[in-house]
């Protein structure tokens, strides 16, 4: 029996009896794979979308879009192999099935036009590599039903909301309902079909290499057939299949694949390798499920002694002896390779949590985030954390993995990981550190003067809607304060007026335009890139070409004027030429053991400051306060990233003082950066032995005045200042 009969407890008759002579040229259902990449499976642009799930019944991949647009994720058929999985056989028809199961599809009826239909389903053929890149063509966020060169089956949503994302897609098409309408290889006369929301479905695709004829087949799960028909592959396509690729339409497309197979009929007898799937543990006791194809007969070597058979998959194999399991399959005169479990029948201890400081301020305060990862634990259970803070008195709770602890006093926290049949393990922190702002770089409240100086030049005002890329910063009108009015909610609480700050010129007397400074890549050298904001450095460091002089490689600066700092995400001084959407900073002369945050502010205003003023605030009274605040706050947004990985919602914007961000382009800015460090009084940090120290630029010299490139223990200097490693 598959995973999903029993998940969903319905009996069905499977598709494929597999009889001797049937080969796996490729197998995946996720059983022993560890993580979505260790199957096979990469997307470039929602890593984070990818999951494998599991329940007592067995495993699957889930892609989840999120609120996101189009994104993809592709399963390589030869990832890891040192041989396609054609190479050296003669093939010259096989089939590929699978297990596909849409979840969702949500559409907010009141936005029809907030949603893209656009979710696709693709057996790819071509040539592309690693990269997903295939003759100057992305595998990346787009449909392959027109890419006649890569596509060999697809399934495309019919319905989409932007025409230039869905062939299929008309004029005042009505998008207002739940719609799961699909087309099978563009053949809207003949092959249009209808999925139901939260259902699988097993599909099945036959491919003739020499005639590039093709035979399908999609069926409910329970067995009843949908769609069949036959079509043909474009004369351009390789007709050997090399992935599969999943697309979801915006927003908060779930799409589930499980099964996946791709077989050819051999001349004789052939027994395909079974699969050991580690299923449950409980302290020493382990349980197993070995997958085999139907009409196989499974051999089982137990670790305790003695031999069994069986005919029915899964296989479920229970111990508490420690040895070799040994499996292998039979098929009329035909053995498969043997595949062995080395079983440790002990108690496995889970890993200790991390504890890790994502928000500080003066004094103790300090936000620590408790983590595990489960990713290395067998059967990745469930992992809760209990934790315990001691500071005269206790305080004690029980939290998921991800919590964050708010220390506010010295102090010590205990975090102890728990799963049902693991062992616990522990971990303390202790939070004797009590820093202070060392330093501030405000670039919200830089003057006219102070940017000329810098190198700046004035450019046009930011109106409402006339400047390509951002037109959020005062088109949406989301920069305001309030000023309450007198009036009250029913539930007493003061009511007030909005006031806008930033919108199109003229639209009122508080109203005005975006001033912008821009700093011209040509102007951006190295020099400039260290010293302009020092001690922040900014993206020129580490991404400009070497052989080109100056900085017209990478993307310029701007300040938008009572704003902040702003990457452009363009070069040339034109700023004509997309560049990458990322530009790193960092702060120099740092170590480890400091720390800095960075105040964001994006143009959709979610991370900006709303302050309300009392009665009888005038109007410009508060547009002054409001610009003479930090609007923005130590929250990243999902664009964001922190030495290169994506920072998640939510998180706190406090970096070590090693570390690098990434700021993304155009819709986000830097309102200010503050520097923390520990209060020491003597001038003299103390490190642990060979402690990494931030050298973007300065060398590093002993008190002889020597260069030093590694660090012994003893005292060293760095931008004048002196650090110990001990």
């Amino acid at each position: 029996m598959r995973k999903f009969y029993l998940l969903f407890a319905a009996l069905f008759a499977s598709t494929m009896i597999a009889t001797a002579g049937t080969k796996n040229l490729y197998k995946q259902d996720f059983e022993s794979a560890g993580t979505p990449a260790d199957a096979g499976w990469k997307s470039p642009n929602l890593a984070g979308g990818m999951s494998l799930q599991s329940t007592e019944y067995g495993s699957w991949f889930r892609f989840s879009l999120g609120a996101n647009n189009n994104r993809n994720a592709v399963l390589d058929f030869n990832y890891g192999r040192s041989a396609g999985i054609f190479e050296g056989q003669e093939v010259k028809e096989y089939t590929v099935k699978f297990q596909w199961g849409l979840v969702r599809n949500p559409n907010d009826a009141a936005k029809p036009q907030d949603v893209q239909f656009s979710t696709e389903l693709a057996l790819l053929g071509g040539n592309w590599d690693s990269n997903l890149k295939s003759k100057g063509y992305f595998i990346n966020n787009g449909q392959y039903a027109t890419a006649d060169s890569l596509c060999l089956f697809s399934i495309t949503q019919l319905k989409g909301a932007y025409g230039d994302t869905n062939p299929y897609w008309t004029d005042n098409q009505d998008v207002s309902t739940h719609a799961f309408e699909f087309v099978v290889n563009r053949d809207t006369t003949n092959a249009t079909i209808t999925l139901t929301e939260g259902m699988w479905y097993d599909i099945e695709v036959t491919i003739n290499t020499e005639t590039k004829q093709t035979k399908w087949k999609i069926s409910e799960l329970e067995g009843a057939e949908v769609k069949s028909g036959e079509s043909k592959i474009a004369d351009n396509c390789d007709p050997f299949v090399k992935g599969l690729n999943v697309l979801l339409g915006r927003r908060n497309s779930v799409a589930d694949i499980d099964e996946v197979k791709v077989q050819a009929i051999t001349e004789g007898d052939y027994a395909n390798t079974p699969t050991i799937s580690l299923v449950e543990v409980d302290q020493k006791k382990r349980t197993f499920d070995i997958y085999f194809e139907e009409g196989e007969i499974l051999h089982v070597k137990k670790t305790e002694g003695g031999e069994d058979t069986a005919v029915e998959s899964p296989y479920r194999y229970i111990t508490e002896t420690s040895g070799t399991l040994d499996v292998w399959t039979e098929s009329g005169t035909a053995t498969s390779e043997h595949v062995t479990y080395d079983v440790v029948a002990e108690v496995i201890a889970l890993p200790a949590a991390e504890i890790e400081i994502i928000k500080v301020s003066e004094g103790y305060g300090k936000s620590l985030k408790m983590t595990v990862d489960n990713s290395t634990v067998p059967t990745q259970p469930n992992i809760t954390l209990t934790w315990e803070y001691s500071n005269g008195d206790k305080s004690t709770g029980e939290v998921a993995s991800g919590a964050v602890y708010a220390a506010e006093a010295q102090g010590t926290l205990t975090v102890t990981t728990h799963a049902y049949g693991f062992g616990e393990t522990s971990v303390t922190f202790e939070n004797n550190t009590d820093f202070a702002v060392d330093q501030t770089i405000d670039l919200q409240h830089l003057s006219e003067a102070d940017l000329i100086a810098k190198g700046f030049t004035e450019i046009d005002p930011l109106q409402s809607s006339d400047t390509k890329g951002e037109t959020n910063w005062t088109g949406r009108k989301r920069l305001w304060f309030g000023i309450e009015n007198g009036e009250f909610n029913e539930d007493g609480t003061p009511k007030s007026d909005t006031y806008v700050v930033y919108g199109p010129e003229g639209a009122s007397e508080l109203v005005e335009p975006i001033r912008r400074f821009y700093l011209k890549p040509s102007t951006l050298t190295k020099e400039v890139a260290t010293t302009i904001f020092a001690p922040m450095y900014t993206w020129y460091t580490g991404q400009a070409d070497e052989s080109v002089a100056d900085g017209s490689d990478v993307a310029g600066l701007k300040v938008n004027y009572n704003i902040g700092l702003i990457n452009t995400g363009t070069k040339t001084d034109e700023g004509t030429s997309i560049n990458y959407a990322v530009g790193n900073i960092g702060i120099d002369g740092l170590t480890d053991n400091d720390f800095y945050m960075v105040y964001l502010i994006c143009d959709y205003g979610s991370t900006s400051e709303h302050p309300v003023f009392p009665v009888g605030t005038k109007p410009a009274e508060g547009k002054e306060q409001y610009l003479a605040m930090n609007l923005g706050t130590a929250v990243a947004n999902a664009n964001q990233q922190i030495n290169g990985a994506a920072a998640k919602d939510g998180q706190a914007l406090v970096l070590k003082g090693t570390d690098i961000f990434g700021l993304y382009r155009i819709d986000t800015a830097i309102t200010r950066i503050d520097i923390f460090k520990a209060k020491n009084g003597s001038g003299i940090e103390t490190l642990p032995y060979n402690q990494i120290v931030s050298d973007h630029n300065a060398p590093i010299y002993n008190l002889n005045g020597v260069q030093v490139t590694t660090l012994k223990k003893g005292i060293y200097i760095k931008q004048g200042k002196k650090f110990i490693v001990r």
